[in-house]
């Protein structure tokens, strides 16, 4: 009897052993390739809509909202005792199984929280830091120009929109910026007040005013030697700071953007940031784009096959470096690409060469600019969802 306890407990602690170890490496396994699935599914879903959006056909996306991945760890075990002439001989046997049956929700991204996130603007501080200025711009000084276009659709009412007055002036407009960066400017941030309130009497204000006030954030900012307060919040704005103002090719770049020379900083707004009548002198009003407008303006770099000519809009080229802008390319092609940035549309493959470093980088931004702005969205947000079982495999 004693023999079978120890053949026992023997056994248990090998397959509770293994059981362990069996699922902590399942579980990094697993991770990284439900990890790598979504990244992928990302990219092809905006490089799909790209490419819609370059035939004129309606965009659409589908959001994985969840992966619920359970794992279910099955341990067997045997043991006997075989005894003779006082020898007792033991035996044992024991196994393990496995399954994997992972839930994965899919988001159709179609209704009205999700459309005004696609079409908003960018907040100016996200267009560069966080979506596609700051992502093209450190890919070289060649990229500046693009990085400049895919963030900002007007440059104090210079706008780049199809047959607008002010089209060839917003191209000067992003010349300047260029200039200005290669001359040393770079974007900061800077802490101010935001004022956007009427002036009060001191007075007329109480202890119990700047109590709830400062619940929401806001402050009673004293002007006129404190005889008025105006209602501010405290926030960070983006900046355009110059090394040398008085460089004259830096002041010639700052009277092409409409503002007065002389300063070292020059704050980016919006062009809704300010008050009616207004004008600061050293503002550069800036319009950021949506990342439906980026989503377009990518279609550029759309390669359209020979036979589908006559039922593709013809579309102008974007200005800037001939030789930057022909070396990003979306190929199309009839047979499936050996790549894996590759969608299928309309009969045919369009893809991202993997051997293509500018192409597969354009397309990255791309899909961090989407990602940021649009691909946060919640899976309660959402309105209908379809949830599918997964095979484990």
């Amino acid at each position: 009897m004693r023999g079978i306890q120890a053949i026992s407990v023997v056994l248990g602690a090998v397959l509770l052993a293994s059981c362990g170890k069996f699922g902590s490496r399942k579980l990094v396994s697993t991770h990284t390739a439900y990890n790598d699935a979504v990244q992928l599914t990302v990219t092809r879903e905006v490089l799909t809509n790209i490419v819609r959006a370059r035939y004129s056909d309606p965009m659409q996306f589908v959001k994985v909202a969840s992966i619920n991945a359970q794992f279910s760890v099955s341990v067997g075990g045997s043991a006997g005792v075989a005894g003779g002439g006082g020898a007792v001989t033991g035996l044992g046997g024991g196994n393990i199984g496995y399954s994997d049956s992972p839930t994965i929700t899919y988001v159709p991204a179609s209704d009205a929280a999700f459309y005004k996130s696609l079409y908003s603007l960018f907040q100016i501080e996200e267009g560069i830091g966080f979506g596609l200025g700051y992502r093209f711009a450190r890919m070289g000084p060649g990229w500046q120009a693009l990085s400049l276009r895919f963030t900002f659709g007007a440059i104090n009412t210079a706008t780049d929109a199809a047959g607008a007055r002010g089209s060839e002036l917003y191209n000067t407009r992003i010349a300047a910026l260029v200039r200005l960066f290669e001359l040393g400017a770079s974007y900061q941030l800077f802490p101010e007040w935001d004022t956007a309130a009427s002036t009060i009497p001191r007075a007329k204000v109480t202890a119990e005013d700047e109590v709830e006030a400062f619940k929401w954030g806001l402050y009673f900012v004293e002007e006129q030697d404190g005889k008025s307060v105006r209602l501010a919040r405290y926030r960070l704005v983006v900046a355009l700071v110059l090394p040398a103002p008085d460089d004259p090719e830096v002041v010639k770049a700052l009277e092409t953007l409409d503002v007065t020379p002389g300063q070292t900083k020059y704050v980016l707004r919006p062009p809704t940031d300010s008050f009616p009548g207004v004008q600061d002198p050293y503002a550069i009003r800036v319009t950021p784009r949506s990342m439906a407008d980026a989503l377009v303006l990518a279609t550029h770099f759309v390669e359209v096959p020979t036979a589908h000519t006559k039922i593709v809009p013809p579309i102008d080229p974007i200005a800037g470096d001939p030789e930057l802008l022909s070396s990003i390319r979306i190929r199309s092609s009839e047979k499936e690409p050996p790549f894996p940035y590759r969608t299928r549309h309309r009969g045919y493959w369009f893809y991202v060469d993997d051997s293509d470093l500018q192409s597969k980088m354009f397309l990255e931004a791309m899909v961090a600019a989407y990602t940021s702005r649009v691909g946060s969205k919640q899976a309660t947000d959402a309105g209908p969802q379809i949830v599918l079982p997964a095979g484990g495999g």
